[in-house]
C-alpha cells in the first residue's frame, strides 16, 4: 500500500507531538515536515508539493490555518486538509472550502485514524480522475496513452518532441502547438522549445540569459526563457 505523505502544522510543540507519536504508529503515513505558524505551512506545501495532506490548527501566529490553506490552495488546489482544533466555531467555514475534516480537540487516535482513511480514499479516487485524462502520443507504429498529470515538461528536439515523465521519455514527431492542445490549464511554454507543467516544479535555477527548471524526483530540467521567467513565476504562485 502507497505511503500517506502529510504535514503537521500546529504553534504548540506538545500538540504537534502528539499528532506524529499517533501517526508514527500508522505504517502507511509519513510526516514529511512540520510547521509552527501559517506562512510556514505555505512555504512547506511549496516545498512538499505531492504531499497528500495538512494536518493543521486554525489559530496559529502570522497566518491562521484557515487562510494559510486558501493560499496553499491557489498553488495545489487538489491538496487535502484537515483541521484540528480546540474550537468548534470554523467548522462551517472549513467545510466551505472543502475540508477533509474537522478534528475538535483533544485528539483521539481513532478519531485521528478515520480523518486519514477519508484522506485515503479520495486519493485513490483523484488518482482513478488524474489517470482518466490521457494524452495520446504517437511515434511510428506505436500509440501511447500517457496520464497528462504524469508528464514533467515537454523539449523539442529538431524534429522531435520528448515528452518528459518520471518514469519514460516519450519520443513524436509532433509539434509542441498540437501537442500542447492536449494539455491542460497547468501547463506552460517557457521558451520556444519547452512546455513545463508548473505544479511539477520543485524549484528554478538562473544559469546565464536563461533559466533552469527542476522537478522533483528528475534530474533533467528544462529551459525558462529571460522574457518568460516572470509569468512563469505568477503561475507557480496561484
Amino acid at each position: 500500500m502507497e505511503n500517506l505523505k502529510v504535514i503537521v502544522a500546529d504553534d504548540h510543540a506538545d500538540s504537534r507531538e502528539i499528532l506524529i507519536e499517533l501517526i508514527n504508529h500508522l505504517p502507511d503515513v509519513t510526516v514529511v515536515a512540520e510547521a509552527v505558524d501559517g506562512k510556514e505551512v505555505v512555504e512547506q506545501v511549496l516545498l512538499h508539493r505531492n504531499v497528500d495532506a495538512v494536518l493543521i490548527d486554525i489559530r496559529m501566529p502570522k497566518l491562521n490555518g484557515l487562510e494559510a490553506i486558501k493560499i496553499c490552495l491557489e498553488y495545489v488546489p487538489d491538496l487535502r486538509f484537515i483541521f484540528i482544533t480546540g474550537y468548534e466555531d470554523y467548522a462551517v467555514e472549513a467545510f466551505t472550502i472543502s475540508a477533509t475534516d474537522y478534528i475538535v480537540k483533544p485528539i483521539e487516535a481513532g478519531r485521528l485514524y478515520k480523518a486519514l482513511a477519508k484522506v485515503r480514499e479520495m486519493k485513490g479516487l483523484e488518482k482513478y480522475r488524474d489517470y482518466s485524462q490521457r494524452m495520446i502520443i504517437k511515434n511510428k507504429k506505436l500509440t501511447y496513452y500517457v496520464p497528462v498529470n504524469d508528464i514533467l515538461f515537454i523539449e523539442k528536439n529538431g524534429k522531435e518532441a520528448l515528452v518528459h515523465t518520471k518514469d519514460k521519455t516519450y519520443v513524436t514527431l509532433e509539434t509542441l502547438d498540437s501537442l500542447e492542445k492536449k494539455l491542460t490549464s497547468s501547463f506552460y511554454q517557457s521558451h520556444r522549445s519547452y512546455i513545463i507543467n508548473v505544479n511539477k516544479i520543485s524549484h528554478i535555477e538562473s544559469s546565464g540569459r536563461t533559466y533552469l527548471a527542476y522537478f522533483l524526483d528528475y534530474d533533467k530540467a528544462a529551459h525558462i526563457s529571460k522574457h518568460r521567467i516572470h509569468t512563469t513565476q505568477q503561475k507557480l504562485l496561484r
